[in-house]
């Protein structure tokens, strides 16, 4: 999954008195990554401007400088950037968000700086990829000795779904379906979550058969199954429900069907080893 939460110590800047930041995209012409910036100067004594792309460990990264003349007015700036470096973020399913920095020098040597919070969205990413044919991380992962395709993906700000089918299952008629969801709350617990889903799936399908197989305050386990459920054909669920990295996490494994009690442990024991990142 991918940095959910705005950073909480940046803040952004985007206007002084020599300069306001417009706009800063991530781009790919062909097959070049690129970064453009549309920026008004304001003041006309600036003689530098260089681009830092923050780094959270690391050193930041200067992805362009422009010296002189540099005229009062529009100003765009573009920049290719290397491919290499950056593959980890353009692979990772979801929005990423990245820092910019400008900074400034005048005639005087006197130094300024802006900087902005940058979203490159998973709909971006997805052409990223595409044009520089790079695969997307978690597009097939590896579990029970099968291989699973990724067949949705939703990204927003509440919450975060991935869904799974086994690669050999046509995507409209699948027999077993794994989801990774992400509630993207801070003060919510599992137990809440869990209350509200058992109360809502409860109120959709009266003849729904609901076990809480364990429970603390960190980690419910829960397993659900019914014989048909209105225009809903027979079903049953496994599910582990824990707060993660970016808020409480809903992994959960879905069957047309009854799951046996065999299968029920081998995949609560599946579910217990995905991660919470």
């Amino acid at each position: 999954m991918l940095s959910c939460f705005p950073d909480m110590v940046r803040k952004k800047k985007t206007e002084n008195d020599w300069f306001k930041l417009e706009k800063v995209d991530y781009v790919v012409e062909g097959k070049k990554l690129g970064i453009v910036i549309s920026a008004t100067v304001k003041n006309p004594y600036v003689e530098s401007v260089e681009v830092y792309e923050l780094q959270d460990e690391e050193k930041d990264i200067l992805l362009f400088k422009k010296d002189k003349p540099i005229q009062a007015g529009k100003l765009l700036l573009k920049a290719e950037i290397k491919i290499s470096e950056n593959k980890d973020w353009i692979r990772k399913i979801g929005t990423t968000r990245k820092w910019i920095r400008v900074e400034l020098k005048n005639d005087t040597d006197l130094i300024n700086h802006l900087q902005t919070e940058v979203l490159v969205h998973e709909s971006d990413k997805k052409q990223f990829r595409k044009n520089l044919s790079i695969e997307a991380e978690g597009e097939i992962i590896h579990l029970d000795g099968r291989e699973w395709k990724l067949i949705s993906d939703i990204d927003r700000i509440d919450q975060a779904l991935l869904q799974y089918i086994p690669k050999s299952d046509p995507f409209l008629l699948w027999n077993e379906m794994l989801s990774i969801h992400v509630y993207k709350v801070r003060t919510s617990s599992p137990l809440e979550i869990y209350s509200l889903l058992e109360s809502g799936k409860k109120k959709e399908c009266s003849n729904l058969n609901w076990a809480s197989e364990s429970q603390n305050s960190d980690r419910i386990s829960y397993y659900w199954e019914h014989s048909g459920c209105g225009k809903q054909a027979a079903s049953s669920q496994i599910a582990k429900l824990f707060r993660g990295e970016f808020g409480i996490y809903n992994i959960r494994y879905d069957k047309k069907g009854k799951i046996s009690i065999e299968d029920r442990r081998k995949w609560s024991s599946l579910l217990d080893s995905i991660p919470g990142k």
